[in-house]
């Protein structure tokens, strides 16, 4: 076992190296950003003393749970990618979160984020998600991501009034449907899922990128409204003509490559 000198100001942090040795991280109590990726951390504990955190990293770990966190009530950004948990939970104290990001992990639900009220930016690519739920409260969400997942359904987010970014790429998802409210949106991307009819995006007024790349598409309708579009992706799908696009005049990045048309 080794160790670093702890500081009068500061304590250490656990960490486990190569030989499963525990060595010990130095810091300072009043630090406000902290990464610790990939130092094989297999358990949260020990941050107590971090009276002052705003952005907490811990990519590329070993972790299994969220736990010992309630203290962080500072954390602004929590960073958790590419870990080994299977829940979400244990977040109900840190009210003051804006940025989670659980991406790369093994979870099935979105639950326990009720708390989150300021929470604006959410990333959960690459899980096991089957039904977008539970975010009802997160009415400050402008950036979600939950590419990668198992989703057939787009649903549950008319709270989300101010959502400006939605990423719901490699999914299953066979509709464009319930974004009536998401006046706000300006970026969709719907890639490698089972679309087959541009619609339900009337009252996106405000979208300027929109990704359905690797879907069933065969023709391109339903974006009469959708007069503020720059980039439109329609690369691996079935269109058989071009059309519809005329009006599009600030249109500045189409793509429609491999596809049948003659």
């Amino acid at each position: 076992m080794s160790s670093t000198t702890v500081p009068e100001a500061g304590e250490a942090v656990q960490e486990e190296n190569d030989n499963n040795d525990i060595e010990y991280v130095e810091v300072d109590a009043s630090t406000k950003e902290l990464d610790l990726t990939r130092h094989r951390i297999k358990k949260i504990e020990g941050f107590d003393f971090l009276h002052s955190i705003e952005h907490l990293c811990l990519r590329w770990n070993l972790i299994k749970k969220i736990e010992n966190l309630h203290m962080l009530v500072t954390l602004t950004e929590l960073d958790l990618y590419d870990n080994q948990i299977t829940k979400i939970e244990n977040l109900d104290e840190l009210v003051n979160l804006e940025s989670l990001d659980l991406s790369f992990n093994r979870i099935t639900v979105l639950e326990n984020l009720s708390a989150l009220k300021k929470l604006k930016n959410a990333y959960f690519v690459h899980n096991k998600i089957r039904k977008i739920e539970g975010l009802d409260e997160l009415t400050e969400l402008e950036y979600l991501e939950l590419g990668d997942n198992q989703i057939r359904k787009i649903e549950n987010l008319s709270k989300n009034t101010k959502i400006k970014r939605l990423f719901l790429g490699a999914n299953q998802i066979a509709n464009i449907e319930n974004l009536d409210l998401l006046n706000d949106i300006e970026v969709l991307s719907l890639p490698a899922n089972a679309i087959q009819e541009i619609k339900g995006l009337n009252n996106l007024k405000a979208l300027r990128e929109l990704y359905l790349s690797q879907n069933g598409v065969k023709c391109i309708t339903g974006l009469e409204n959708n007069t503020n579009l720059e980039i439109l992706d329609l690369n691996y799908n079935r269109l058989i003509s071009i059309s519809n696009i005329d009006h599009l005049q600030k249109l500045t990045d189409f793509w429609a490559k491999k596809n049948n048309v003659c």
